[in-house]
């Protein structure tokens, strides 16, 4: 009974192995409804080192699950049958970091964390330099969050810390709506309010016309934008947020408020606690 099964299984396991390979090689080519790889690539390096996000909101998601297959194919260590390698070292190490480029911009724009090994992709950097840059002896140093052998950074101090490169190219969103996402990235809440406000081609004054804002309201909202510690950093409650968000047809209006008063608040803190040790 052994030969037969074992025959049976190897036919099995012959008309499987070319199916797959057969589906892949269709899906690269972009003949059964996926984007072919080179539009994958370009698009994706576009995204990542060039800051141009799509339109469509499932475009990342999609875009990254396509390179990541790529990536898992490189695994297998492709070879001819004269066990040539089939795909070249610059090519194999060109795919890794672009998906790692890619993956670091789309946490980041998320305001999620990202490993050093995705921010050095990133920022065209080696590793070492990342790691020399969260070494705790650097006065400037990125601050860190270990879990077990990986290195992590917050979303916010990557963008802090990319901002400094000349060569960093912010993510250039296709609608600029406010996102509760963007304000956990950013370290201050007006800036992300600026460029909401800004991207709309609208002024305080608008503002203050089309909502009714009273004289007392634009200042105290001029002085969070400009990020000017003071009382006006807790005169607007959240619901002035939220009719903000909602005027700049965010999708979270009350998410988006409920961040803004928070992080307002806690710089609030931070600038009375300083004054109170500065007296």
């Amino acid at each position: 009974m052994q030969p037969s099964t074992d025959t049976a299984l190897a036919s099995r396991a012959a008309n499987e192995l070319t199916e797959a390979v057969t589906t892949l090689l269709e899906t690269r080519k972009g003949d059964a409804g996926a984007l072919d790889i080179n539009s994958c690539f370009e698009s994706l390096s576009a995204y990542a080192w060039s800051g141009v996000a799509p339109d469509d909101p499932n475009w990342i998601e999609e875009r990254l699950h396509e390179i990541s297959v790529a990536v898992e194919l490189l695994r297998g260590n492709l070879i001819s049958p004269a066990g040539d390698s089939l795909v070249s070292d610059d090519v194999v190490e060109f795919i890794h970091r672009l998906a790692n480029a890619a993956h670091a911009r789309h946490a980041i724009d998320e305001g999620q964390q990202v490993s050093t090994e995705w921010l050095a992709a990133l920022a065209r950097v080696s590793e070492r330099t990342i790691r020399a840059a969260t070494n705790s002896k650097n006065p400037n140093a990125i601050p860190i969050t270990k879990e077990g052998h990986w290195t992590f950074i917050e979303a916010a101090h990557a963008l802090e810390w990319l901002a400094k490169r000349k060569d960093f190219v912010p993510t250039r969103a296709a609608d600029n709506r406010p996102r509760a996402a963007v304000l956990q990235r950013e370290l201050r809440a007006g800036s992300a309010w600026r460029m909401w406000r800004e991207s709309r081609g609208e002024s305080v004054e608008d503002l203050a016309r089309q909502l009714g804002w009273s004289p007392e309201d634009a200042a105290s909202y001029s002085d969070v934008e400009s990020g000017s510690p003071g009382e006006a950093f807790i005169a607007l409650p959240p619901a002035f947020w939220r009719d903000l968000a909602a005027h700049f047809e965010s999708e979270e209006p009350e998410a988006v408020a409920a961040l803004t008063y928070r992080a307002l608040a806690a710089a609030y803190v931070d600038w009375r606690l300083a004054g109170d040790f500065a007296s």
